[in-house]
C-alpha cells in the first residue's frame, strides 16, 4: 500500500500515505504480546486489506491491514484526521478583500449599509432556460412582506416524483437571498447531484427585522409548501413524503429550528426525511478554544459573527439566547422530540467548529441519528465551485441513504 508515516493512537497506528494523505488504522504490533509483524502474513479476523508491515520500529513504515470499517470509507472521522491544508494565495486574497467589504457593510450599534450591500451583491434572475441542466422560477408567497421562493428543478422531466429539498441560505441573518449568484450555483449543484427539486426560501433580514422574523418567515414558507402540496401544486412533480431541509451557516441554524418546529407541528403531507446542516451558525456567550485561536479566520472573521448575533438577537440578550446557543442554558429541551436523521458538515478552518462539534455530541447523547462530514473548508468557502460540488455530493449521498 506504499510508504507511509505513522501516528500512534489508542486503537493502533494511524497510517497516512505520503502521496495521497489517505488515513486509516492498523493494529499496533509493538504493543501486542500475541502478535508480531511477522505473524501478519495472514490477515487477522475482521481485517480486510492485505499488505506486509515491515518489522522496523522507526517512524517510517510500510502499512499493513486497514480495518474493514475503514476501508469502506477513507474520509476523516474527526477534525484531528483532516489533512493539514496549505491555504492558496487566491483564497487569502479573497478573504482579505472580503474583510474590507464586511467592515464597510457592518458598523457599530447594529448599523448596516444596506445600500452598499445591494449595490455590490451579484444576483441572477430565475431562468426557465436551463443553466447547467437546471431550470428555475420565482414564486411570491407573501404579497405583504414580498417573501418569495426560487424553485430549482432538473431540466429533463422525470417519470417518477422527485425528492423535495427546502433550502435556507446563509448570510448571518443580515444579507443575501435566493437570487445571489453563488447560492444559485450551489442550489444547481445540489439539484444535479441529488436529482431533486429544490425550493430556496427568502426571509427578511436583521437588524431591520430581528429575531424571530427569519424563523417566522421560513416556517411560513413550510406552511406555504404544505398548502401547495395539498392542492396538487408541487406534489405533481415531487414526493412530499421525501422532504429534506438544507441550510448553510445562518441557514443551517434556521434549518435546525425548522426541524424542531416541524416536529412540533403537523405539516402533512410534508414529511421531513432528513436535515443537512452545512457549517451551521451556532454560538454562545463563552469563547471556545478555536474561536480564541482564530479571531481572524478566513472569509468570515469572528468579529463579524458577533455583529450578526448582536443584530439578530433581541436587545439585551447575549449569545446564550436559545436562537444562538441551541443546547445552552436557555434552550428548549428537545431530548424527547422525534427528530429525523441529521448530516452536519464541519470545516477544519471554520472558527465555529467547536460549537458544531458540541452540537453533534449533544445530539448523539440524546440518542438522535447524526452523521458528520469533516472537511478542510473555511466558513463560507462551500459557495466556491469545487467545494460546492463536494457539499452537493455529500448531501446527495445522505439523501440516497434515506430514500433508497
Amino acid at each position: 500500500m506504499g510508504t507511509c508515516y505513522e501516528k500512534r493512537g489508542r486503537n493502533g497506528v494511524r497510517c497516512v500515505e505520503k502521496a495521497s494523505r489517505v488515513q486509516y488504522w492498523i493494529p499496533d504490533a509493538r504493543e501486542s504480546k500475541r502478535s508480531t509483524p511477522e505473524s501478519w502474513e495472514q490477515p487477522p479476523t475482521g481485517f480486510g486489506v492485505r499488505s506486509r508491515l515491515s518489522g522496523t520500529r522507526g517512524r517510517r513504515v510500510v502499512c499493513g491491514w486497514a480495518p474493514e470499517a475503514m476501508t469502506s470509507s477513507l474520509e476523516p472521522q474527526s477534525l484531528a484526521e483532516v489533512p493539514v491544508r496549505t491555504v492558496p494565495l487566491k483564497l487569502k486574497l479573497i478573504s482579505a478583500a472580503q474583510g474590507v467589504l464586511l467592515s464597510l457593510f457592518y458598523k457599530k450599534d447594529r448599523v448596516v449599509n444596506r445600500t452598499l450591500i445591494n449595490l455590490l451583491s451579484k444576483t441572477e434572475k430565475a431562468s426557465a432556460t436551463p443553466v447547467d441542466g437546471v431550470s428555475s422560477k420565482d414564486i411570491t408567497i407573501d404579497e405583504v412582506t414580498k417573501q418569495y421562493v426560487r424553485i430549482f428543478a432538473p431540466a429533463q422531466q422525470e417519470p417518477k416524483k422527485l425528492p423535495l429539498i427546502v433550502y435556507f441560505h446563509g448570510g448571518g441573518f443580515a444579507a443575501n437571498g435566493p437570487d445571489i449568484d453563488f447560492f444559485c450555483s450551489l442550489c444547481r449543484a445540489v439539484v444535479r447531484a441529488a436529482n431533486a427539486v429544490l425550493v430556496s426560501v427568502s426571509y427578511r433580514h436583521a437588524p431591520e427585522f430581528p429575531y424571530p422574523t427569519a424563523y417566522d418567515d421560513c416556517f411560513g414558507a413550510l406552511r406555504w409548501l404544505q398548502s401547495d402540496c395539498q392542492s396538487g401544486g408541487l406534489s405533481s412533480a415531487v414526493d412530499p413524503s421525501q422532504c429534506f431541509l438544507l441550510g448553510d451557516s445562518a441557514g443551517g441554524n434556521i434549518a435546525h429550528h425548522m426541524m424542531i418546529k416541524a416536529g412540533q407541528n403537523n405539516l402533512g403531507p410534508l414529511q421531513i426525511k432528513g436535515v443537512i446542516l452545512i457549517m451551521p451558525f451556532f454560538g454562545g456567550a463563552e469563547r471556545t478554544p478555536f474561536e480564541i485561536k482564530t479571531p481572524n479566520a478566513l472569509i468570515i472573521p469572528l468579529w463579524t459573527m458577533d455583529w450578526f448575533w448582536d443584530a439578530f438577537l433581541p436587545l439585551g440578550s447575549d449569545r446564550d439566547h436559545e436562537a444562538c446557543n441551541v443546547f445552552g442554558p436557555n434552550a428548549e429541551d428537545i431530548s424527547g422530540l422525534t427528530l429525523p436523521p441529521i448530516l452536519v458538515t464541519i470545516g477544519s478552518l471554520d472558527c465555529l467548529q467547536d460549537w458544531q462539534v458540541r452540537y453533534v455530541e449533544k445530539l448523539k447523547a440524546m440518542g438522535k441519528q447524526v452523521q458528520v462530514k469533516y472537511t478542510n473548508f473555511a466558513h463560507g468557502e462551500y459557495v466556491f465551485d469545487e467545494p460546492s460540488k463536494k457539499i452537493a455530493a455529500d448531501a446527495a449521498q445522505f439523501m440516497k441513504s434515506l430514500t433508497s
